[in-house]
């Protein structure tokens, strides 16, 4: 049996470890689209910002810096569906502080993923107190291909992740430790930042809301704890209110995605079966990912099921019991959400594996602690308790290190590329195809560089001078 005073020590280590891979990785990177519409929502820029220079061939770089102002990113963000806003406004802090190297853009989403496994590692020493079953927990997060791929893209998940798992903490506080107000309005706070990074991340919040009032009933509204949650609730209010037309935005291109698929005939049991192949990838049982197949899909999801099963009916008390079912139904509420918002919408959209992001480290944590339990139980034999380890632990760290090894190859914009050259060949005037173009150089151009940027609709390159002399690069940009 491993001592406490060792198993603080791997848990340590294990955590640098997992923060180690979030650093490192990836081993390549190229943006694609999405990635710019936050570089450029969090530069001020919007999609109608080619109107302001509609009559204009030549522009400079000083008059693009101008459009980077906080006001201009809460108007991009709202004319983009209103999505994101704390995401791209910290991330416009960020890059006026440290620059717009594409690694710079990637270290803020890192930082949050470093937050995430801290809150989570947090999380962890609430339900396992000690245990070595820490680190178990930390490995099956940091190796899910979903949390370490979203480390590093510049969109808003993982921000999103850091505040869902803050919050998960002081909800944890606050229904089985001590039901102080100050832990509910820093699970409001936290709430209010996750939804406003990541609308999608509600489907963890309502979790935790449910749970609130069925558990605390009337005390929840007590006059203390309605003060506490007051200020989360005016917050998002006040948001939703004036980012109305994002919504409608939203609302307008859920309606065209509905249109486009409404040549493919929509299946539910197309749906069901995504949502529990990826619902079970989330749970560990990563086996769809080696080809999504009945037998591994139907494998994997009776695996999680017969998981939960044989350890609710193992745990020895109550309290084992309440935080298996808490972790397994935050882990599942991804998968039941997105599988409802496909119903709703009668499209696909929503069957996207970031979008899980939110519910992965509960989902993680669930794994983890029903593997803790097994090992508890005196009524199942070693074999079985090493087997399920072995079972959920290995695929998920092979199936990192396989795709860690993997280098980014497919270039779907260049503009990064240019932006190097025109720094390192000391560049002061280019001809862009579009205004897009310009915006999207000027978001990887260093904080103050002088450049004039002209319109030449006519050729499909970038063209840069330098003292008279030009040099053509040929333009990449896949919408």
């Amino acid at each position: 049996m491993i001592s406490v005073g060792l198993a603080k020590k791997i848990n340590i280590i294990c955590l640098l470890m997992a923060i180690a891979a979030v650093l490192v990785l990836p081993r390549s990177k190229e943006v694609w689209y999405d990635e710019t519409v936050s570089m450029l929502c969090s530069k001020g820029i919007s999609h109608d910002s080619p109107t302001l220079f509609a009559n204009t061939t030549t522009v400079s770089s000083a008059t693009l810096e101008q459009m980077n102002t906080l006001k201009n990113v809460y108007k991009a963000t709202v004319l983009d569906n209103g999505n994101s806003l704390v995401y791209n406004v910290k991330l416009h802090y960020f890059t006026l502080l440290f620059g717009n190297s594409i690694e710079m853009y990637m270290l803020f989403s890192k930082l949050c993923a470093i937050v995430a496994l801290l809150a989570f590692f947090w999380l962890c020493r609430l339900v396992f107190k000690d245990s070595i079953f820490t680190s178990v927990a930390i490995a099956l997060l940091a190796t899910d291909l979903t949390f370490i791929g979203m480390s590093h893209e510049i969109r808003a998940y993982e921000l999103g992740t850091c505040f869902v798992t803050l919050a998960a903490v002081f909800f944890y506080k606050f229904m089985y430790e001590e039901e102080k107000p100050f832990y509910l309005f820093l699970l409001g706070i936290f709430s209010v930042g996750a939804v406003l990074s990541h609308f999608l991340s509600v489907y963890v919040i309502l979790v935790f809301l449910g749970y609130l009032v069925v558990s605390k009933k009337a005390r929840l509204f007590g006059p203390k704890n309605l003060a506490a949650m007051a200020v989360p609730v005016a917050l998002v209010g006040v948001y939703l209110w004036f980012a109305f037309v994002g919504l409608e935005y939203m609302s307008h291109e859920n309606d065209k995605f509905h249109d486009k698929a409404a040549s493919v005939p929509f299946s539910a049991m197309h749906v069901l079966y995504r949502s529990v192949a990826m619902g079970a990838m989330d749970f560990k049982a990563v086996f769809p990912v080696f080809g999504e197949r009945k037998v591994e899909v139907i494998f994997s999801f009776l695996l999680v099921v017969g998981l939960y099963i044989i350890t609710l009916v193992s745990a020895s008390n109550k309290e084992e019991k309440r935080n298996l079912n808490l972790m397994f139904i935050l882990g599942a509420s991804g998968s039941l959400f997105l599988a409802a918002l496909c119903f709703k919408s009668q499209h696909y959209t929503a069957l996207y594996n970031r979008y899980h992001s939110f519910c992965v480290p509960f989902a993680s944590l669930f794994t983890a602690y029903a593997l803790y339990l097994l090992f508890k139980s005196p009524h199942l034999s070693k074999v079985i308790k090493v087997g399920m380890l072995v079972v959920f632990l290995v695929p998920s760290c092979a199936l990192f290190a396989v795709a860690a090894r993997k280098k980014s190859t497919n270039a779907e914009y260049n503009h990064v590329a240019v932006a190097q050259e025109i720094v390192r060949d000391h560049v002061d005037k280019v001809e862009i195809p579009t205004w897009d173009d310009a915006f999207l150089l000027q978001s990887v151009l260093p904080n103050g560089y002088k450049i004039d940027c002209v319109l030449n609709v006519a050729s499909p390159y970038f063209t840069l001078y330098k003292a008279g002399v030009a040099a053509q690069e040929p333009l990449i940009r896949k919408n």
